[in-house]
């Protein structure tokens, strides 16, 4: 049978009642299914009995799954809650074997890090939502690249990674608070090796000949323990339904609907009347972000040939929180560091990269990385008007100290790699001239902005167009385009800085959600030329930047 996706394959058994698509999934799933289930119960035949019940389960809700985007993810909670049935029927026993399978691989003299975490991994899988437990399937469990992890998810390749990162914090986090020590960079290298192991050979095939027969020759204790797993799954799934029913009701009663469409939004996006793009920042919520930036420079110094391409690029992730309204319309946002990452090249070679979830083992021989790791956790307040421009920022001086101490070599080094300037525009994405647009499609305005930056105040002059409406992952979104030229306000002093801005362009686009109120995406590139003042001789030298934001998600600050 050629190679077909999850939901082909699924489909192809509902429809035609096709042995061999189903045990296709059996082949390409079991070993995750088993693996997980040896994990929760510890002994290989009652593992075997619980894949088999799985499978079963599979059969019997194959066609309501036949549009499940991550089959994977379902099979591993299906899994979860069988193993967990199992032992409810079994306790004392199934204590006593699990028991004696965690101290045998406690007492094996292995200095690594999975005979700690795999006794506790399933309960901490339990612990994450379903989209991070299926990115950590996808990603682990299954080896999938961020790109394939992206697609099942249906999201972008860097907000998997940025899912999958933030998944893997959660359960380092977990094994912690029980004693057990690690970096997110070695729990992923223990769960990718570790996860899924080999079934024995022939219960793939015993497995699809019980389950393509809906359990009809399965044992008496394996029809009692899918029969607890059903109920187990429907208790599971009327539970989500009463919370965010519950949630829904609790929303209807506080929150009042700021951002809406002037016209009925049914219809084709053409006859969509003017929308109101007013940006919403809401109390109790985390606006998770990732920015990238990448920056190329040619410098041609006298006597070389030809000129030295140096390219630097830099990640962060953070959050962004509502503190308070401010009287002026604007807003107090707090801001709060997830990770950061930094390379540099130069002539075609890696000079440098450093990430803040380095191991601290590595510190020596990379400090930039060190002090990145200090960064995770540190806190900055923003205070922007109602146009979205930061006014103030408040903590740089405090993050400096937490990151360098008193050491004022540590501290300008640190500087010089995160300058005021550049955590400042962390929080004036969203800046508009006018903080209660309305446009409609077609429309085309025009902005001048003054931005602050390392090299003084830039104008930037920017004509945006709302060229149509597009599905940005599951958010309905108006798609901006933006081009502009880029400026000093005063002319460049080439002979007191030692860069200065001549000219420049920049051109971008802007996904912004009126539903939600905020930017769910922008990018942009910038072309310029820089003068910089080398030993008092003027060299004149082409710069490019790509820029992106992006809203991951946007979470309970409970959670």
């Amino acid at each position: 049978m050629p190679e077909m996706d999850d939901i082909t394959l699924l489909r192809e058994y509902t429809e035609t009642g096709s042995e061999a698509a189903f045990a296709a999934l059996v082949e390409r799933y079991i070993n995750l299914v088993y693996s997980a289930a040896l994990r929760s119960v510890g002994n290989a035949h009652a593992a075997e009995e619980i894949t088999q019940a799985v499978f079963i389960i599979l059969a019997k809700k194959a066609r309501s799954l036949s549009n499940r985007a991550v089959l994977s993810g379902w099979l591993y909670q299906t899994t979860r809650l069988t193993a967990a049935n199992f032992l409810r029927g079994e306790i004392r026993r199934q204590q006593r074997e699990q028991e004696a399978y965690m101290q045998s691989l406690l007492n094996e003299p292995v200095p690594e890090v999975w005979p700690q975490i795999a006794p506790l991994l399933d309960a901490a899988m339990g612990r994450l939502g379903e989209q991070d437990r299926n990115a950590i399937v996808l990603r682990f469990f299954e080896n999938k690249n961020s790109r394939e992890v992206g697609l099942a998810l249906g999201a972008s390749e860097d907000a998997a990674k940025m899912r999958v990162n933030r998944a893997l914090e959660k359960l380092r986090k977990f094994f912690t608070k029980r004693g057990v020590s690690s970096t997110t960079a070695i729990l992923a290298g223990a769960i990718s090796a570790n996860s899924v192991q080999a079934v024995p050979v022939a219960l793939a095939k015993s497995v699809t000949a019980v389950a393509v027969a809906k359990g009809a020759t399965a044992s008496t204790s394996t029809l009692t323990l899918i029969k607890g797993t059903l109920k187990l799954m429907a208790w599971a799934k009327a539970k989500t339904a009463i919370v965010i029913g519950t949630a829904a009701i609790l929303a209807t009663g506080t929150t009042a609907v700021v951002v809406k469409e002037i016209a009925t939004p049914s219809g084709s996006d053409a006859a969509r009347g003017p929308v109101e793009m007013k940006l919403k920042w809401q109390a109790g919520k985390k606006y998770v972000i990732h920015w990238e930036g990448t920056e190329t420079t040619e410098m041609k110094q006298p006597g070389q040939p030809k000129p030295v391409k140096q390219v630097q690029k830099m990640t962060q992730d953070y959050n962004l929180s509502l503190v308070r309204e401010l009287d002026n319309g604007g807003w107090q946002l707090q801001l709060e560091f997830e990770g950061l990452t930094m390379e540099v090249s130069a002539g075609g070679r890696k000079m440098f990269s450093a990430d803040s979830s380095q191991n601290p083992a590595q510190d020596a021989k990379n400090p930039v990385g060190a002090r990145m790791r200090k960064v995770v956790g540190a806190r900055l307040q923003y205070f922007m008007n109602a146009n979205g421009k930061v006014e103030k920022m408040e903590g740089y001086q405090e993050l400096v100290k937490r990151v360098a101490g008193e050491n004022p070599q540590e501290q300008a080094a640190f500087r010089d790699l995160f300058s005021e300037n550049l955590l400042k525009n962390c929080g004036s994405f969203a800046e508009d001239t006018t903080p209660r647009r309305v446009v409609k499609l077609g429309d085309s305005w025009e902005m001048h902005l003054a931005e602050t930056s390392n090299l003084g105040i830039i104008n930037v002059d920017l004509k945006c167009t709302f060229k149509n409406w597009e599905q940005h992952g599951d958010r309905k979104c108006m798609r901006i385009k933006f081009t502009g030229n880029i400026s000093p306000q005063t002319a460049p002093n080439t002979a007191s800085l030692p860069v200065n801005i001549e000219k420049g362009r920049v051109s971008g686009e802007d996904w912004f959600d009126p539903e939600l109120g905020m930017d769910v995406e922008i990018t942009f590139d910038v072309d310029m030329n820089l003068k910089i003042n080398q030993r008092g001789q003027i060299l004149t030298t082409p710069a490019h930047e790509t820029t992106r934001y992006a809203l991951v998600e946007v979470e309970d600050l409970a959670k």
